[in-house]
């Protein structure tokens, strides 16, 4: 059996697997908590610790690593990152796991990961040319091409979270103004909505009982995201759209129907009915997704 290490970095937990290349099966997996407020040093530190107390470690061919910022993916340096990982930018993940672990390791952005799980194992194997979009806290996204990532220099690019809807917007949190994330991640659909501090469920829960309001908010949410995802088919033509993260596992078809709508009024013919699909990988996705960077 050819086995993989996946290692998933996120700003309140580590987590770290072994992965059967052949199905995609998680065989083990452990969990800490990140300690983000120690530093990027100590992060990176407690990821390699976790990983060395997995079982069966002499059978893996290779390691991957999904982590939060922005990776080269080339040199596996942590080019930029937020708050949420103090201290993080300047990372040397790649160097770092091989050194440890003296395999060959590929590091890059989480979402990123996510994106070539479900190409490999999840919703998105059937294709080779595909979108994933992660919706959640944020919106994040990555392009496959003909089965591998499109990255831009020093890793940038493939950001569909940041296209710009409405460029008359109030300014948005990352300095854009009008982007897809300023409109349908979590956060901003409860802000529309109007109850910033009411949980996705109950928002659903409303809306599957019929309340008009709710119905209309993620109406609304919908038709957005088809502009933004009518936008990128048009210029990139993907055979299929995968759908990921919080929002869409809490609303589903809520915001499908309406944005596969949208996306039939304003794609070109030819990408107007190309296939709007929900991630399938479920929990271990960032698990999957950071081994599956080691694929050859």
């Amino acid at each position: 059996m050819s086995i993989l290490l996946g290692i998933d970095i996120g700003g309140t937990k580590i987590a770290a697997g072994l992965i059967d290349v052949a199905t995609g099966q998680v065989l083990h997996k452990a969990r800490i908590p990140t300690e983000a407020e120690n530093g990027g040093v100590s992060v990176l530190a407690r990821a390699i610790e976790l990983a060395q107390k997995l079982p069966h470690l002499a059978g893996v061919r290779g390691v991957g690593i999904g982590a939060g910022g922005q990776i080269d993916p080339v040199t596996g340096v942590v080019v930029n990152a937020t708050e949420i990982l103090p201290g993080w930018k300047g990372q040397r993940l790649k160097e770092a796991f091989e050194s440890a672990f003296g395999l060959p390791a590929f590091a890059d952005n989480d979402v990123n990961a996510l994106a070539v799980g479900e190409s490999h194992y999840g919703a998105g194997r059937e294709f080779r040319h595909l979108i994933y979009l992660g919706l959640g806290t944020g919106v994040g996204g990555a392009l496959v091409h003909d089965g591998k990532l499109v990255h831009g220099p020093h890793g940038a690019g493939s950001e569909p979270g940041h296209l710009i809807l409405y460029p008359d917007a109030p300014p948005y949190e990352n300095g854009t103004r009008g982007c897809l994330e300023q409109f349908t991640s979590g956060p901003a659909i409860l802000a529309r909505f109007g109850a910033p501090k009411l949980s996705g469920p109950d928002l659903a829960a409303l809306a599957h009982a019929g309340f008009p309001k709710a119905l209309a908010t993620l109406a609304a949410v919908g038709r957005d995201l088809g502009i933004g995802l009518a936008t990128l088919a048009n210029i990139y033509g993907p055979e299929a759209f995968l759908l990921g993260g919080g929002v869409i596992d809490g609303f589903g078809e809520l915001l499908l129907a309406p944005a596969r709508a949208e996306l039939f009024v304003r794609g070109l013919p030819a990408v107007r009915e190309t296939p709007i699909l929900c991630a399938s990988l479920g929990a271990d996705a960032p698990l999957i997704g950071a081994a599956a960077l080691a694929l050859p």
